[in-house]
Parts: C-alpha cells; sequence; structure tokens
C-alpha cells in the first residue's frame, strides 16, 4: 500500500529512485525496499518511519496520511513486548543466582565452623547450626550498586586518549543508526538502543549520519552539542563544523 504510493507518485513525475536517494542521502536499497514493501530491510522500524516521512516530503505527499497508510499496513511495534521479556528473564537469572548463592554460603560456614571446633581444644560440642543458618539466610550480602562499587567517576584519560586531540561522546536516548567516519577513514556503523553510549576518538574530525536525529546527545571534547534535529529524522553532520564555534 505505502510503497505502491510512493512509486506510482514517483513515476508521474518521472523522477528516478536513484537520485531521490541520492538527495535524501538515504540508501538506495532502504529506498527500494519501501516502494517493494519489504521493510524488515531497514534497521530499525523508527528509521522505516524517518525514510518514509522524507521520501513522502520529497515527493509533496502529506505526511500525515502516509504515516497513518503505513501503521495501518504493519503490525503494532513489539517492543514493549520484547523488554517485558528481557526483563522475565532478568528475573529468572536474578533467582537462580539466589538459589546457588544461599546453598554454597552455608556449605562454606559448616566447613569453617567444622575445622574452627577441630582446632579448638575449648570446644566440644558444635553450635545450634538451626539458629544461625536462619540468621544468615536473612541477611544475605547479595550484590547491590553501591558508591563504592562505582568508585571514581572522575574522567581520567587514558594513554591511548591522549593521542587524539578530539573525544566523541555519543547517548542515545532512543533507538538510533548511526554511521561514523573519522578522520575521512576510520569508518564505524552501529545501531544503539535507549540508555546505550559509545566513544570515539580522531586527530581532525567526525563525519556522523545519524537515522533518528532526536535520539541522541553528541558530547564533544566534553561539550554537548545543541539542536540537532527532530525524531526520526535522517541527518548528515561534521564535527568540528568549520562555521561553528565547537
Amino acid at each position: 500500500m505505502v510503497g505502491e504510493i510512493l512509486r506510482k507518485k514517483r513515476e508521474d513525475q518521472g523522477v528516478n529512485l536513484r537520485e531521490i536517494a541520492e538527495t535524501l542521502k538515504i540508501g538506495y536499497d532502504y529506498l527500494k525496499a519501501i516502494e517493494e514493501e519489504d521493510f524488515k530491510k531497514i534497521p530499525a522500524e523508527v528509521y522505516t518511519r524517518g525514510y518514509i516521512l522524507e521520501y513522502a516530503k520529497i515527493l509533496n505527499i502529506d505526511p500525515d496520511v502516509i504515516i497513518k497508510a503505513y501503521e495501518q499496513q504493519v503490525s503494532p511495534p513489539q517492543t514493549a513486548q520484547s523488554n517485558k521479556k528481557e526483563i522475565e528473564n532478568l528475573r529468572k537469572k536474578r533467582a537462580k543466582i539466589k538459589y546457588l548463592l544461599i546453598p554454597s554460603f552455608l556449605i562454606l560456614l559448616m566447613i569453617i565452623t567444622v575445622f574452627a571446633l577441630f582446632q579448638s581444644p575449648h570446644k566440644k560440642s558444635m553450635p545450634p547450626v538451626a539458629s544461625i543458618d536462619e540468621k544468615i539466610v536473612n541477611n544475605l550480602p547479595f550484590p547491590s550498586s553501591s558508591e563504592e562499587d562505582i568508585g571514581d567517576t572522575s574522567y581520567k584519560s587514558s594513554p591511548l586518549e591522549e593521542n587524539f586531540e578530539h573525544i566523541l561522546e555519543i547517548l542515545a536516548t532512543d533507538t538510533t543508526w548511526i554511521l561514523a567516519t573519522m578522520d575521512k577513514k576510520d569508518s564505524r556503523e552501529v545501531l544503539m538502543k535507549q540508555g546505550e553510549s559509545v566513544k570515539w576518538h580522531a586527530k581532525n574530525c567526525f563525519a556522523l549520519k545519524i537515522g533518528n536525529a532526536g535520539g541522541v546527545k553528541l558530547f564533544f571534547n566534553g561539550k554537548e552539542i545543541q539542536k540537532l534535529g527532530e525524531k526520526g529524522q535522517v541527518i548528515t553532520i561534521e564535527i568540528p563544523d568549520a562555521n561553528s564555534d565547537i
């Protein structure tokens, strides 16, 4: 439905698909997949929406109409269900760890107690195990995050970072696809989920293509870059920009 609308409108205007891909800076294969309605070839649902919006705008199609048609065509997002499964799996893993730690700790305690009894000539009988075990089980020190575990969070440059002039840190606030090129030669492509972050280094510059401008925060040499774009918007950015004061 969506692909047929876009393809027919493009053909009516006599525009080549490769020309549109080059103008929008979106992969030709992605636009072709949209026209063929083979959305599985696109990395994430948020990029599919962004590409469809950009494609519709360049053909002068009402974005609201095309997105509504897309939503009616595809199944609802499964993100909530996937997150629920991940949380459930995490709970099961923690439960398994708990049940493994308790018997192991009790066995170790009993070994230590028996060893202490044999080493001490003044003790002739073993103290009541049941009362000791009950207290230990109720107060087992399971792993938890604390200031002691986290340690010093202040930034310290490593010897590797000192060899570079610039540091770019990216924090994802939503599912985001990024293609990054450092110093015009070292390219990296990542699909980031909410809460994930990456840090890259370069001597001269970074070139980024971001599939969801509203879903990331960029920190260049520790300073946040403001106003990247809207959610679902595809942007291309060079850092540092000669025209900016970064």
